[in-house]
């Protein structure tokens, strides 16, 4: 009697781990994923996020494995696309991507029709009106008193 229940414990114990192992090899998210918990496919897929790893969230991590583990099944133009803007923010300064954050929450509240027209608009400008505009953009921010977004001494938490 003691050595059934003794086996069919050993059997409940190995069934437990066998499965936490393969459903996160099959994509399950860890609570706190480290970079360490990560498979090969999701380094590989994430290494340009692999410096920044640690100062992201849980959420973000979380996130991000998430996409990594959908990585595979998406079209091949839509893997480069995201491997793209992957590689871009990365390469964002701290000040830019929090810049980048602002505008994204600010876009938020304009209308999807309304930034169509903008961006059409915009298309149509010849290089030299982007250039201007983009100048003109510039110095506009340059004259602004510093605020939450485009201050480098006022950081979020």
């Amino acid at each position: 009697m003691i050595g059934r229940r003794f086996f069919l414990v050993c059997a409940l114990v190995t069934l437990v781990f066998t499965n936490s192992s393969i459903s996160y090899a099959q994509g399950v998210t860890p609570n706190n994923p480290s970079w360490s918990s990560l498979t090969s496919s999701q380094k590989e897929t994430l290494a340009t996020l692999q410096e920044d790893w640690s100062a992201l969230s849980v959420e973000q991590r979380t996130k991000w494995v998430q996409l990594a583990n959908r990585f595979e099944k998406l079209p091949e133009a839509d893997r480069d696309r995201l491997k793209s803007r992957m590689s871009d923010w990365a390469k964002l300064s701290t000040n830019d991507r929090r810049v980048a954050r602002a505008n994204f929450i600010k876009s938020l509240d304009i209308p999807n029709d309304k930034k169509s027209e903008a961006w059409e608009a915009y298309q149509q400008l010849t290089p030299e009106e982007k250039k201007q505009l983009a100048d003109e953009a510039t110095e506009k921010n340059k004259s602004k008193k510093p605020s939450l977004v485009n201050s480098p001494t006022l950081k979020t938490n």
